[in-house]
Parts: C-alpha cells; sequence; structure tokens
C-alpha cells in the first residue's frame, strides 16, 4: 500500500469511527481472518478434491457496484434431481470466509448434494438486517440455475457456522414468518429451507453480551450499536434473535456447538431446547471431550474427535434426506469411510 492510500485509509478510518464509535477495520476480522486461513488448508483436504467439479464465484446479486458471489459444488453421482445445500460460512458477520468450508462442502457433494457456498456483505460495511437480506437473495436465486444444476428445490438444506449459523436462523424465521419479513424489509422467501443444520450457531445476543468482551470486538460492529442499552433500545433487537420467533412451522433443525465454546455457549442444547418447547422437531450434539469443545469445532476434519461428530452430522442429512424420498446411502458410505480412515484414506491406502 502506497503513502497516499495508507494516508486516504487512515482518514476513512477516522471518519467511521467519528459517526459510528467503532473502527472501520474491526480488530476481530483480523483476527478472524488469520485462524480461518490459518485452517483452511488442513480442513479442505478430503479424497473427492479431484471428483467434484467447483464453479467458481456465480454472482448472484450486485450492489452498489459490488458483485456477491458464491460457489457451486457439483456432485459426480447422478439422481434424477439433486437435493441443495446452501452454506453461510461464518466469520463474526465481519469477513467472507467462503474458499475455507471447502472440505465440508464436498462431503455434501460427495452424497450427492449441489452445495452453494455463499458470500454476504460484511459488518461494519452494514448492519443488520443488509447480511440477512443477502442471504435471502442468495436463496431465491436458486430458482433461476435449478434447470442448469437440476435441483430439487422441495429438499434445500441450509447449513451455517457461528454468524452464518445466526443468519441461517433467521433466514427459517422469515421463511415462515411474513410479518417478520416485513418488518425487517425482506425480500419474499421464494425457495424454502426443508432442514437445517448449524455448527456452533451464535443465536442469542442477550448470551453474547454477557461473554467477556463480545460485544466490544463484535456484536457492536453487527448492529452498530455500541452499548448493551443501546443494542436493547435499537429497532430489530427483537428481530435479530430467533428465539423470540420460533413456532411450529419451523424448518426441521440439527444442532451441533461445543461445550466450551467461548463465544456461544450452550446454545445448542438451549436452541434445541427451545425448538422444542415451539413443537419443532430437531436433534442436537454438544461435543464433550478436550478436543470437541471449541467454537466451530467439528469443521476441524484433522482431528479424530471432529471427524466423529462430523459423521453425525452427515448421517443425520442422509437419514433426512431419505424421510423426503432421496437415498443417499451410496455416496453417505463414501463419506463415512474417509471420515473413519482419514490418514489413510488421504494416502490412497483406503479407497473411498
Amino acid at each position: 500500500m502506497d503513502k497516499t492510500t495508507r494516508a486516504k485509509e487512515r482518514q476513512l478510518n477516522k471518519e467511521f469511527r467519528k459517526k459510528y464509535g467503532m473502527f472501520r477495520h474491526p480488530l476481530m476480522a483480523d483476527v478472524f481472518d488469520v485462524f480461518e486461513g490459518s485452517r483452511a488448508v488442513p480442513n479442505g483436504r478430503t479424497p473427492f478434491n479431484d471428483e467434484i467439479k467447483v464453479v467458481k464465484d456465480v454472482v448472484y446479486k450486485s450492489v452498489n457496484g459490488e458483485d456477491l458471489v458464491m460457489d457451486v459444488y457439483l456432485p459426480t453421482l447422478k439422481l434424477d434431481k439433486h437435493p441443495v445445500v446452501l452454506d453461510i460460512p461464518g466469520g463474526g458477520w465481519m469477513i467472507h470466509n467462503r474458499n475455507r468450508r471447502d472440505g465440508y462442502a464436498r462431503l455434501y457433494a460427495t452424497m450427492g448434494a449441489v452445495v452453494f457456498v455463499i458470500e454476504h456483505r460484511v459488518s461494519p460495511a452494514v448492519f443488520f438486517p443488509e447480511h440477512l437480506i443477502d442471504v435471502v437473495d442468495a436463496i431465491n436465486f436458486l430458482e433461476s440455475v435449478k434447470d442448469t444444476y437440476n435441483l430439487d428445490l422441495d429438499k434445500v438444506t441450509v447449513t451455517g457456522d457461528s454468524s452464518g449459523g445466526h443468519l441461517g436462523s433467521l433466514l427459517g424465521v422469515a421463511s415462515v414468518n411474513e410479518e417478520y419479513r416485513k418488518k425487517l424489509g425482506l425480500p419474499e422467501v421464494k425457495v424454502k429451507p426443508a432442514r437445517q443444520i448449524f455448527i456452533s450457531g451464535a443465536f442469542s445476543f442477550d448470551v453474547m453480551y454477557r461473554i467477556p468482551c463480545t460485544h466490544l470486538l463484535i456484536v457492536r460492529y453487527y448492529s452498530g450499536k455500541l452499548s448493551r442499552k443501546a443494542f436493547r433500545a435499537w429497532e430489530f433487537y427483537r428481530e435479530s434473535d430467533p428465539y423470540n420467533f420460533l413456532t411450529a412451522d419451523y424448518p426441521i433443525t440439527y444442532n451441533n456447538g461445543g461445550g466450551l465454546d467461548f463465544l456461544c455457549a450452550g446454545e445448542a442444547k438451549r436452541f434445541s431446547k427451545a425448538l422444542t418447547k415451539a413443537g419443532v422437531r430437531n436433534d442436537y450434539y454438544v461435543g464433550k471431550n478436550v478436543l470437541n469443545n471449541s467454537h466451530c469445532y467439528v469443521l476441524r476434519l484433522p482431528f479424530k474427535p471432529a471427524r466423529q461428530d462430523m459423521l453425525k452430522i452427515m448421517t443425520w442429512y442422509r437419514d433426512e434426506m431419505l424421510s423426503l424420498g432421496i437415498d443417499l446411502t451410496e455416496g453417505h458410505s463414501r463419506v463415512k469411510t474417509f471420515l473413519d480412515n482419514y490418514k489413510k484414506a488421504l494416502k490412497g491406502k483406503v479407497k473411498c
């Protein structure tokens, strides 16, 4: 970066901080970026990398001259119509990490799903509900490519981790609650989620505000509100929390979380209890061992406990698709062989 550009960035940051009371480039965005970047390569290693075709950078909308894109993972298994997985990667609502969910996406694609891994606008360039507007536009985009990719739009599963799980949970609300959708000014949800899978979903900001530093380093950038008092007076305070809008027609859901998750401790179990109370069929699992206790631990495939619990997710997905009339047993068997024989499978000593 030359001196002129650096000076311009400093001035923009100064103006932004004066207006919003926060930095234009949040510290936690850099932290998330470093950690996600360091894990991207090992988490993306699977025996299926060469066989799964990936269509990169498909534009699903443009806003103020910015193209928002998604990657499409195409399965080799041929079905009459393919189930769909829409993945919303996490990153504190602050970073794009579409490329860092590569291994996760390939597991679904190996089973037979067409997988769309999306980007959305990020904070603090925008505040909620702008992120959610993008997510709705992304799922609606599937209608325009259903023939191109031979999609079964009655069998769409929305998945997301951390902040992506949060946005996915609110997409679920918007898909069944017109009053909620209109309050936030969201587009009509034309493609409805049939199932949802959330990993370390950051659902409740009241919980996050009780965890040291999360409001200072993360939550204020989501809402633009600097204090808990201001956040509770915010016009979208209730709408930012899916707990306030759970009803019996909410999509069937699976939640995974870490027992010692320092960002959203206990949310998987808490959300499951709330879903059950609302009459929503759901399942959940919370990691208990030292290596499967942390935030989004299940995505770290080099670790055996993570792979074991990832297999629970993939098995739940297979069973749910079977209940909807699609048999993914063959692909699931391949994924199971890989997750059970990780090192040997990557070296080609075990065939998947």
